[in-house]
This record gives structure tokens, C-alpha cells and sequence, in this order.
């Protein structure tokens, strides 16, 4: 009985915890601030790559920056599709909304299939963030 009390409260915790930690200003507090170098999104070649931050004044990826590298570049049918380079931990609360908003869209892959198809890297190229 005390067990089953005791595991009744932590779910209780850790959904309040959850739900709080992932309203708007709370969560990308949180995100700046644990996972900083952690949400990054690469095509197949690496000529498109994006590291999210979580600053200010940064947007998060979406579909429009997308396109507007497709537009510019005119990649290859292979290289248009945009992975996101990280795995989606159940465990780690605070990114639930960051993963039902933003992960869902992409497939994951993993950076050491991409690194030996990579194009070099180029500063100047505003779609190269690494």
C-alpha cells in the first residue's frame, strides 16, 4: 500500500514537472540552458546543416528555411530531405513540446552515416551552421 502511494505521488511530480517545464518561456529557458549543443539537423550531404541554440532572437527550424535552401542550391532529389541528428529521449521531460512541435517532422539519422558523404565545409554558405 505505502509503495503504491509513494508511486502515485512521483507520477503526480513528474507530470506537474513536466507540464510546467514545458510552458513557452519555461521551456526554452530550458533548452537553452541543458541542451544548447544538443538539437542539430543535417541533410544527406551535410550541405544544409543547422545548429539550434535556443537564443533570443533564433528561430527554430522550419519547413520555409527549408525550401529556401532547395531554391537556392537546386540539391539533388537525395539531399533535400533534412534529418535531425539527434535521438528523441522519453525520459528527458522538459523537450517533450520541442519534440511534438519540432522533431516530429524530421527522420533521425545518425552524423557518422552522414560525415563520409559530407561536402566541405564553407563558411560563407549561411546554410552550413558546422
Amino acid at each position: 500500500m505505502k509503495t503504491k502511494k509513494y508511486l502515485l505521488r512521483f507520477i503526480y511530480v513528474y507530470l506537474i514537472a513536466g507540464f510546467i517545464s514545458n510552458l513557452p518561456f519555461v521551456n526554452s529557458y530550458l533548452l537553452h540552458r541543458f541542451d544548447g549543443d544538443l538539437f542539430k539537423y543535417s541533410n544527406a550531404n551535410a550541405s544544409f546543416t543547422l545548429h539550434e541554440i535556443f537564443d533570443f532572437k533564433f528561430s527554430p527550424i522550419s519547413q520555409r528555411l527549408i525550401d529556401r535552401y532547395i531554391t537556392e542550391f537546386h540539391p539533388d532529389t537525395k539531399n533535400e530531405q533534412v534529418y535531425r541528428l539527434y535521438r528523441i529521449n522519453p525520459l528527458c521531460f522538459w523537450r517533450w513540446s520541442h519534440y511534438l512541435i519540432t522533431s516530429r517532422d524530421f527522420d533521425y539519422k545518425s552524423w557518422k552515416e552522414i560525415e563520409p558523404n559530407r561536402v566541405p565545409y564553407n563558411p560563407e554558405n549561411r546554410y552550413q551552421d558546422f
